[in-house]
């Protein structure tokens, strides 16, 4: 009886863990090669979103800035190339060299311990998604696999 007493507060403690920090990762689509980023998935939580390109992995951060519009970045800079970044409030940290960066400034920064931008023009928003383009992703894939 004891035991079932304790297993219910664990239990507990688990499902408000989980409301509160919710998982960093995401699921994205790929559609005819395309990288495809539900919105209504996107907040200031940064989520990471694994994709593989002709057997290569690479990864995207997205997430929303505070001015609440969506950022679109690599997980990996041309400084430390991809060890790339954990969240830690409103700001990314490199994991190679624990450079902070706020998420205002992803994707308007280039160079250096930057997250390497992916750049609105690099990738669509239909109001629903944001979709990073397979062609796009191919020429990044073979600039990663240099790093």
């Amino acid at each position: 009886m004891s035991k079932r007493i304790h297993r219910i507060p664990v239990a507990l403690a688990f499902l408000f863990a989980a409301a509160i920090f919710p998982a960093a990762g995401g699921e994205a689509a790929v559609v005819d090669g395309d990288l495809v980023i539900a919105r209504k998935d996107l907040s200031n939580i940064a989520r990471f979103y694994p994709v593989v390109i002709e057997g290569y992995t690479m990864e995207i951060i997205a997430v929303t800035a505070p001015d609440r519009t969506i950022r679109v970045v690599f997980n990996a800079c041309q400084a430390c190339g991809p060890a790339g970044y954990r969240q830690s409030g409103d700001s990314v940290i490199c994991k190679a060299c624990g450079n902070a960066f706020k998420l205002s400034v992803l994707e308007r920064r280039r160079g250096g311990c930057n997250p390497i931008p992916v750049g609105e023009k690099n990738r669509r928003d239909d109001g629903a998604n944001i979709v990073v383009a397979r062609e796009f992703l191919k020429r990044a894939k073979d600039y990663f696999s240099r790093l």
